[in-house]
């Protein structure tokens, strides 16, 4: 009697911690990608408008889309960037990233700046954390991305 009592225990234990979920996790985070930007604005541009897709720990084959807004850097050639982008990955979880202050430097097309992962859909719903970004940009709008550095979820 006491053994089946025991596994009775043991059985509802294991049953009930398998019901609730895992606790978010730091994890590695990289990503490469390809997109465009449509410029908006004027001359010079004040936005744009954001499309990529690549591969990416955690979202797999993913396509990105956003809007970018530009302002004057602290010296000519450089110009800032802030934005506001959902990257979905290939099973339909959204990721929501956010980027403030990021330098484009004119002169070199490239850009660095950190995402900030602020939420999503599915398991990406409570993601927290930051990347590493540099965008090599093409004056015509296509460049390439990659990023790296932890992911909370």
């Amino acid at each position: 009697m006491k053994h089946s009592r025991n596994m009775y225990v043991l059985t509802l234990t294991l049953f009930l911690l398998g019901s609730f979920p895992a606790a978010a996790a730091e994890r590695p985070f990289s990503l490469h990608g390809e997109g465009n930007v449509t410029f908006t604005g004027g001359n010079p541009p004040t936005g744009g408008d954001i499309t990529v897709t690549g591969t990416g720990t955690h979202l797999g084959n993913w396509a990105g889309a956003g809007t970018m807004m530009f302002s004057p850097g602290p010296e000519p050639h450089l110009i800032l960037a802030s934005s506001q982008q959902t990257f979905m990955a290939a099973n339909g979880d959204e990721l929501y990233v956010e980027f403030e202050d990021a330098e484009l430097d004119t002169s070199t097309g490239i850009a660095t700046g950190v995402f900030l992962f602020v939420g999503g859909t599915g398991r990406f719903k409570t993601a927290s954390g930051s990347a590493d970004f540099v965008v090599i940009q093409d004056p015509s709008g296509p460049f390439e991305l990659t990023a790296t550095g932890v992911i909370d979820f």
